[in-house]
C-alpha cells in the first residue's frame, strides 16, 4: 500500500524530481568548486613529486612484462624503489595529508547540509499536494522555509554523520570478520548489512519531517515526536525501507551499465524525492489522516467498515483538509424539497383515510 500510493503520488508530482535533480547538481557543483579550492594547493607539492616519479608508466611496463613473461629481478626491484619512493613522498608531505583529511571532512559535511537542506522543501511541497490536492511551486517552498530547512538540516548532519561513522566501522569490522572464513560469505553479509543499516538509518528518522510540515512542530519536538511513533511501526518501516533499498540498489547498478551514469543520476534524485514522500504516506497512515494520492482520488485511513479509495467529490471531510465536496445544484435541492413535501402530504392523507375508517 505505502509503494502503490506513494508512486502514484510521485507520477503526480515528477516534476518535482527534475526540480531536485537541478539541486542536487548545483550542490556538487559547489562542492567541487570547495574542493579544489582548499585540496589544490594543499596537494600540489605531492601531486607534483609523485607525476616525477612517472608511477603509472613504471606499473604499466611492469604489468607488461609479467603479461609477456619477460620478469626480471631488476624489474621487481624497479618497483620495491618506486613504492619506497612513494612512501617517502607522503612521509613528507603528512601534515599536508592531514589538513587534506580535515578538509575532506568538512566538505562531507557540508554537502550533507546543503543537500539535506532540500528535504523539508521537498517534503512540505508532497504535504500540500496530499493535503489539498493543490500544487506548490519548489523554488519557492524553498525560500519560503529557508530558515526551517536549514535548522532541520543543520541538527540532521550532527546526527547523521556520527552515525555513519559508527555504520561504516561496523561494515569494515564484519568484512575483516568473515573475510577470515570465506570471501563470498563476507561479500553476502556485507551487502546484507549495508541493506539492514540504510533501513535502519531511513527508518530512525522518517517521521521527523513530516511531525514539522504537518502539525507545524519545532525541530526538536518533531525530532522526539519522531522516535516516540516509532516505537510501534518500526518493524514495518524498516521492512519498507529494507526492500526499497535493494530495489533502488538494482535499478542504480543496471542504470550505471546502461545509460553510463545519466540515468543514475535521475535515479537519485527520484529516490530522494521518492523517500520523502514514503515518510509523507506513513505519516498519514500511522495517524489515521485523509489525502489524495492522485488528482481527485482520496485515501480516508479512519473508515475501517468502508471502502478507503473514493473520488474528491465523494468525500466528507472537515475543512482541515480542504478537500472538495459535491458541488449541488439549486434546481436539484428544490426538486428534492418538492419531494419532501408531497410525501408529507401523502402521509398524512393515509392517517386521515384510516380515522374515517375506523
Amino acid at each position: 500500500m505505502i509503494y502503490k500510493n506513494s508512486f502514484s503520488i510521485l507520477s503526480n508530482r515528477f516534476s518535482l524530481v527534475y526540480k531536485t535533480l537541478f539541486y542536487v547538481l548545483v550542490i556538487a557543483l559547489i562542492i567541487v568548486a570547495l574542493g579544489a579550492a582548499m585540496l589544490l594547493p594543499t596537494l600540489n607539492s605531492l601531486v607534483t613529486e609523485l607525476s616525477e616519479l612517472h608511477l603509472f608508466r613504471t606499473l604499466g611496463t611492469y604489468i607488461k612484462s609479467i603479461l609477456n613473461g619477460d620478469v626480471e629481478s631488476t624489474d621487481f626491484e624497479d618497483i620495491q624503489n618506486l613504492f619506497s619512493q612513494i612512501g617517502q613522498a607522503f612521509t613528507a608531505n603528512s601534515s599536508k595529508l592531514i589538513l587534506s583529511g580535515v578538509f575532506l571532512i568538512l566538505l562531507y559535511f557540508i554537502g550533507m547540509f546543503l543537500i539535506s537542506m532540500c528535504y523539508y522543501s521537498v517534503s512540505d511541497v508532497v504535504d500540500s499536494y496530499m493535503n489539498s490536492g493543490s500544487n506548490f511551486p519548489f523554488m519557492a517552498n524553498y525560500v519560503h522555509n529557508f530558515k526551517t530547512s536549514a535548522k532541520f538540516a543543520l541538527l540532521y548532519t550532527v546526527i547523521n554523520i556520527p552515525l555513519q561513522i559508527v555504520f561504516v566501522l561496523i561494515v569494515i569490522g564484519f568484512a575483516i570478520l568473515f573475510s577470515m572464513v570465506n570471501y563470498l560469505l563476507a561479500i553476502f553479509v556485507v551487502a546484507l548489512l549495508c541493506f539492514c543499516i540504510y533501513a535502519i538509518n531511513k527508518s530512525m528518522f522518517s517521521l521527523w519531517i513530516p511531525a514539522m510540515a504537518v502539525k507545524n512542530m519545532s525541530c526538536v519536538e518533531a525530532l522526539k515526536y519522531n522516535f516516540k511513533a516509532l516505537k510501534h511501526n518500526f518493524t514495518s518501516t524498516f521492512g519498507a525501507y529494507f526492500v526499497y533499498g535493494i530495489l533502488m540498489a538494482m535499478l542504480l547498478a543496471s542504470s550505471l551499465l546502461i545509460t553510463f551514469g545519466v540515468g543514475t543520476l535521475i535515479l537519485m534524485a527520484g529516490s530522494i524525492v521518492f523517500v520523502r514522500i514514503m515518510n509523507m504516506v506513513s505519516y498519514y497512515h500511522i495517524n489515521g489522516l485523509k489525502y489524495y494520492k492522485a488528482d481527485n482520488v482520496v485515501i480516508d485511513n479512519s473508515r475501517k467498515f468502508s471502502p478507503s479509495v473514493y473520488t474528491a467529490d465523494e468525500a466528507d471531510v472537515t475543512e482541515h483538509y480542504h478537500i472538495p465536496a459535491t458541488p449541488v445544484d439549486d434546481n436539484a435541492k428544490e426538486g428534492k424539497e418538492q419531494t419532501g413535501e408531497k410525501a408529507e402530504e401523502k402521509e398524512t392523507k393515509e392517517e386521515d383515510s384510516a380515522s374515517e375508517r375506523e
